[in-house]
């Protein structure tokens, strides 16, 4: 896969300095052909900061003032999130996220905390780009409505790894709560759709608490606070599901439920779009498999929006379970992989958790053989290494579904002076590790590089990815984010140190 990468170096000092960080950006958006004042938060000795984008058109400049940035948007920079780093000669900081849009990016305006204040929108469509700066901020907005128009409102903060749990209301101005919503099940941003009971200026008010979680249960804020918050009275789509590849199979349209075994017969693959209209229901689809193959079968319905907490499971056609799964990967959706001990009629079996239902408990199943797969993940995003010595990189690797393929794990576009002698993946997978060796005159370097899962017969590569994602908890409390705007990268970070600087101006590189 061919990714341009756009990088902004200056000159490389050799005065002794520490690796950046960079924890957020902001505002974390900017309209195609602007340019956009952005405040960056973290540590950048010395200033000014270096900064790479994962695509052109997206040029960080620094100005006199630390931590702030000239952001250059080009007309045609590709829409969407992209990853930014800072770095120098020490190393580089962990990639955080940038947002090119293609309509215009209020600012949020203080003081708007209270809610006789509000910051006015004089017109919808409108996004905000704004950050809770203080503990208790409550920043609101005024927006003039028609009675029976439904205002939909959407909080970006969670996906951008943004340090509160959003909340989301809306008031008359009187004070009064019209509505309240708190995160949408697919994340902890919130998602309040509301329909205007008579003409009149209503506001909407965005707070929210320190995340993770603290003891303290008050409202938050501070540099990390950062949001996007969407605001329109357009019809909105209730639930998001990712378009289906027909090529990857049909997509079938439930066409009942049922609690009994003997369900309805879909081919592999599919898509059943469906939903469990009546709390309690339990959907089946009959399949037929063959001996030793494997089979994966994943739900989509939090992650659209949907209040389902699905729970799928395969049982032969006595209906005894064989396989069953609740949550994957700390995600509310279930998937599982199965592997058919005979050939013959199957069913998949999908419920709620909690036995609830209703019309807005839809979800969409995909059925499909499971290829086998490797896959690589990278415990560090980022490698350093001294002119003259080596350094070390290691990567998890998993097979799946009997993948048999040998593989070895190699680099790719390392800069002069440095290479990484390709390592063979044991036979089951596990963590190797790479070394990288810098010549002793290797010129000092810094930029992306990848690695690579390569078949030793056939060249075939596989991309080594660092997940942006995290998961865990603490006695029950989230402390992860494991849904962003961007999941994961395959651009590492290599830094070479050396006494002999190196200049590299305005470049742009295209990466495999």
């Amino acid at each position: 896969m061919v990714r341009a990468a756009s990088l902004l170096l200056v000159a490389l000092s050799t005065v002794s300095a520490a690796e950046p960080s960079l924890t957020h950006l902001y505002p974390a958006a900017g309209q195609q052909g602007t340019t956009v004042s952005v405040t960056a938060s973290g540590k950048f000795d010395p200033w000014p900061a270096q900064v790479w984008v994962d695509a052109p058109g997206v040029a960080f400049t620094a100005t006199k003032t630390k931590g702030k940035f000239d952001v250059a948007i080009a007309k045609d920079a590709a829409p969407g999130p992209h990853l930014v780093r800072v770095f120098n000669q020490d190393g580089a900081s962990i990639p955080r996220f940038f947002i090119v849009s293609t309509e215009p990016e209020l600012a949020e305006i203080e003081p708007n905390d209270d809610f006789q204040s509000p910051q006015r929108i004089a017109s919808l469509p409108a996004t905000i780009s704004g950050r809770l700066d203080k503990p208790g901020d409550v920043d609101s907005f005024g927006v003039t409505l028609k009675k029976g128009e439904t205002l939909n409102a959407r909080v970006e903060a969670y996906v951008l790894a943004s340090s509160f749990d959003a909340m989301l209301r809306i008031v008359d101005p009187n004070g009064v709560e019209l509505a309240f919503d708190h995160d949408d099940g697919q994340t902890l941003d919130p998602n309040l759709s509301w329909e205007a009971p008579h003409d009149g200026t209503f506001v909407v008010q965005l707070m929210g608490f320190a995340y993770p979680a603290t003891a303290d249960v008050h409202l938050t804020g501070g540099e990390g606070c950062v949001y996007r918050l969407h605001l329109t009275t357009a019809p909105q789509p209730r639930f998001h599901f990712p378009p289906s590849d027909p090529t990857q199979g049909p997509e079938i349209v439930q066409e009942h439920g049922s609690t009994e075994t003997g369900g309805q017969i879909i081919p592999i693959p599919c898509f059943v779009s469906g939903c469990l209209a009546k709390p309690g229901e339990e959907d089946h689809f009959a399949f037929t498999a063959v001996k030793q193959k494997n089979y994966t079968f994943q739900v989509i319905s939090a992650r659209a929006g949907a209040p389902l907490d699905a729970w799928v499971a395969v049982e032969n056609k006595d209906g005894q379970v064989l396989r069953r799964n609740d949550d994957t990967d700390g995600q509310r959706d279930p998937q599982l992989t199965w592997t058919a001990p005979s050939d013959g009629v199957f069913q998949v079996v999908l419920g709620d958790v909690t036995h609830h239902g209703g019309p807005d408990f839809v979800y969409r199943l995909t059925v499909a053989e499971a290829p086998p797969s490797a896959t690589g993940t990278a415990t560090s995003h980022a490698i350093t290494v001294v002119a003259g010595k080596t350094a070390e990189i290691k990567t998890a690797v998993k097979f799946a579904n009997g993948f048999k393929t040998k593989l070895h794990l190699a680099a790719k576009n390392l800069p002069a002076g440095v290479s990484a002698a390709e390592v063979e993946v044991p036979e089951k997978g596990g963590e190797v590790t790479l070394k990288m060796s810098a010549a002793a005159d290797a010129p000092a370097a810094s930029q992306p590089v990848q690695l690579v899962l390569r078949e030793t017969e056939s060249g075939g590569e596989h991309r080594v990815i660092y997940p942006m994602t995290t998961s865990g908890e603490n006695n029950g409390v989230p402390q992860a984010y494991t849904e962003l705007v961007i999941n994961s990268t395959d651009q590492l970070w290599l830094t070479v140190t050396s006494t002999t600087p190196v200049a590299v101006a305005d470049k742009t590189e295209a990466t495999k």
